[in-house]
């Protein structure tokens, strides 16, 4: 049996959808959605290829690399409170990212 077919997760979405979506339709503005994406910089083509008489010419950056995290209060208007992190994102930088005031609606 699938989780939805439960009778108390029907319950809970007849009320999700009686009491919450009504609120939340009514003020689109208040909502924010964390949404958070990383970047690989260590995934760059270390090989190509060309023709055989010309030489292949590419760039790749240069210095640290690793992982990068972007995490970011989504509005309807704007994104919110952006913040990028080295590295993985973990439970510590979660909790950080939503003690933030700055997420809360204004």
């Amino acid at each position: 049996m699938a989780e939805q077919e439960r009778t108390d997760v029907k319950a809970w979405r007849a009320d999700w959808k009686h009491y919450r979506q009504p609120d939340m339709q009514a003020e689109p503005g208040g909502l924010v959605f964390l949404d958070e994406t990383s970047v690989k910089t260590n995934m760059c083509q270390l090989r190509g290829r060309c023709l055989c008489v010309t030489r292949l010419k590419a760039s790749a950056p240069f210095g640290k690399l690793g992982t990068q995290t972007v995490i970011a209060g989504l509005r309807c208007s704007e994104p919110t409170a952006p913040w990028i992190i080295e590295g993985a994102m973990n439970r510590a930088a979660f909790e950080v990212s939503i003690s933030r005031p700055s997420l809360h609606p204004p």
